[in-house]
């Protein structure tokens, strides 16, 4: 998907890929269109895989559902 990601439609268990090359799933979704909140799947610091964070929207380049 390129472009913009409406964050606000994401369900929760949704999986993102983030422009760092993260995989994240949707935890949390305020629906605010702003902040989700993500657990990291995959990233490149190993010690991230689990953790949870605030995302920010434009953050988001992909939607792998």
């Amino acid at each position: 998907m390129s472009g913009i990601v409406n964050v606000r439609d994401l369900a929760v268990g949704t999986r993102l890929v983030l422009g760092s090359g993260a995989e994240v799933e949707i935890v949390s979704n305020p629906k605010d269109g702003v902040w989700i909140f993500g657990r990291y799947l995959a990233t490149d610091d190993p010690g991230m895989v689990g953790e949870e964070e605030m995302i920010f929207a434009q953050d988001v380049v992909e939607v792998r559902s």
